[in-house]
């Protein structure tokens, strides 16, 4: 379910740094997908820290087109070239795209119960949600959580509680995975992390310059 909806751009992508899995730009790809090599024209982030970069994962915000590992073979103004390696499968790509996240959201409890209970996000990714809540959620519980940092409207997600740990302080910590997420829905979360990872790289580049 979406609070808003609007058709993905299909041609965005984010390119990481395979060793780190930190986002180093996000662009455009210019061509066909199945051409020889790959054209991303970079609208943010740093096209020399791609080209630095001894591999690279193209990751389309269209779950549709397949991730791949690359590299730079050419560079023309912030239009990069890329010569695609091959193409990445399985979970791991989804774990690299987690990023810490921090804002305040809500979840819906789905068996019955009435109300909605506050929650503070800890980390986002195209699998799964971590956030800190009241103790009123058990594992194997589904509920529904409001994701409000989607560039379009927020997102209503149903997810299921796969852990839940009592902290330090007294608070619970709680991991979920998402249940039956729509390709738009996670092009929508992608494009959500990779916003956030950009901005934070954008701090700490401002942050050094100013050193």
């Amino acid at each position: 379910m979406l609070f808003g909806k609007k058709k993905a751009q299909k041609n965005i992508c984010v390119l990481l740094d395979s060793a780190t899995s930190s986002v180093l730009a996000r662009g455009t790809m210019d061509g066909p997908p199945e051409g020889l090599n790959v054209q991303v024209n970079i609208i943010e982030g740093n096209a020399q820290a791609v080209i630095n970069a001894e591999h690279v994962q193209i990751v389309p915000a269209d779950e549709a087109q397949p991730p791949r590992l690359g590299h730079v073979i050419h560079r023309q103004g912030n239009l990069l070239v890329l010569e695609p390696l091959r193409v990445l499968t399985g979970e791991k790509v989804r774990e690299n795209l987690r990023m810490p996240v921090d804002f305040s959201t809500f979840v819906y409890p789905t068996d019955g119960r009435k109300g909605r209970f506050r929650a503070q996000a800890n980390d986002l990714s195209c699998g799964g949600f971590s956030f800190y809540c009241d103790d009123v959620f058990q594992v194997g519980d589904t509920v529904e959580i409001v994701i409000p940092i989607t560039r379009v409207a927020p997102l209503l997600l149903r997810c299921q509680v796969l852990r839940k740990n009592l902290e330090t302080d007294g608070s619970f910590f709680y991991a979920v995975k998402h249940l039956n997420l729509l390709s738009e829905q996670e092009s929508m979360i992608r494009e959500a992390v990779f916003s956030v990872q950009l901005k934070f790289m954008q701090k700490q580049a401002a942050g050094r310059r100013r050193a």
